[in-house]
């Protein structure tokens, strides 16, 4: 083998990829955000916000790379470094519906993995399959392929489980306002009554005493967290000032905070 051969064998390198995760990424971009906000400072500044020296450290530079491979910072002029006005976003935004679509499309801003999610769409075969794609198309060293799917799939993972837990809060919160309009139209409309026996008069004067007359009340089932039932008794009828005032005497009953039982 000729001495040039040898020297462009020696220098061949993988194409750029993030080798840290993304959830790594948003959490350290908004570790910046807490220090710089969304001011544009020069690059050792971010470096020394991180714990490095410098950002010529060869640790500090690859750090800075692949917070820009996710777009979490973004170059300004002057040479300068940005924190992403998205993390800004992420970190402020009140829905976390809108707060998922940021870690999606920070999720699609690595080139390679944007090629993977645009060609197997959800549908990723095994890692093997992966790494031999990325050695035989893309040029990737076989231990750089392997780092570059884990990285990979452990970002995938972390976007997979954001959106998870919005979806399940969101069928949680339609759950309970279906429930609750369920139980204010049943109050709104309770069923015909019984007819109210009429009062017994007791002795023959003329004050004639009532004894107390039975209405039939209706009873709403009400279901709370860890498998408990609450059971609301109202009569028939049921006025709005009925509803209002037994919404007042709810909110001063006594509660525990779920946080404090063991």
């Amino acid at each position: 083998m000729m001495a040039g051969e040898t020297a462009t064998k020696r220098a061949r390198r993988s194409p750029n990829y993030p080798q840290q995760p993304l959830n790594w990424a948003v959490e350290t971009g908004l570790k910046l955000l807490d220090k710089e906000g969304v001011h544009a400072v020069p690059p050792d500044v971010v470096a020394a916000n991180l714990g490095y020296k410098d950002a010529n450290n060869g640790s500090a530079a690859r750090v800075l790379a692949n917070l820009k491979a996710f777009g979490i910072i973004q170059k300004a002029p002057g040479g300068k470094l940005v924190v992403s006005k998205d993390v800004q976003r992420f970190k402020l935004h009140p829905a976390d519906a809108d707060r998922a679509a940021l870690i999606h499309q920070w999720l699609n801003k690595p080139l390679l993995f944007s090629k993977l999610l645009e060609k197997y769409d959800g549908n990723l075969p095994s890692d093997r399959a992966l790494v031999f794609e990325l050695v035989d198309e893309h040029g990737f060293l076989e231990s750089a392929a392997q780092s570059a799917i884990e990285v990979f799939r452990a970002s995938l993972k972390y976007a997979e489980q954001f959106s998870a837990g919005v979806t399940n809060d969101v069928a949680q919160e339609d759950a309970v306002e279906d429930e609750h309009q369920e139980i204010e139209v049943a109050v709104a409309a309770p069923p015909k009554r019984s007819s109210v026996p009429a009062p017994v008069h007791v002795g023959s004067t003329s004050h004639s005493v009532p004894v107390a007359a039975v209405r039939e009340g209706v009873r709403y089932p009400i279901r709370l967290a860890g498998g408990r039932m609450a059971w609301i008794e109202v009569p028939d009828p049921f006025y709005e000032a009925d509803k209002k005032r037994l919404e007042a005497q709810l909110a001063i009953i006594g509660t525990v905070d779920e946080d404090n039982e063991f």
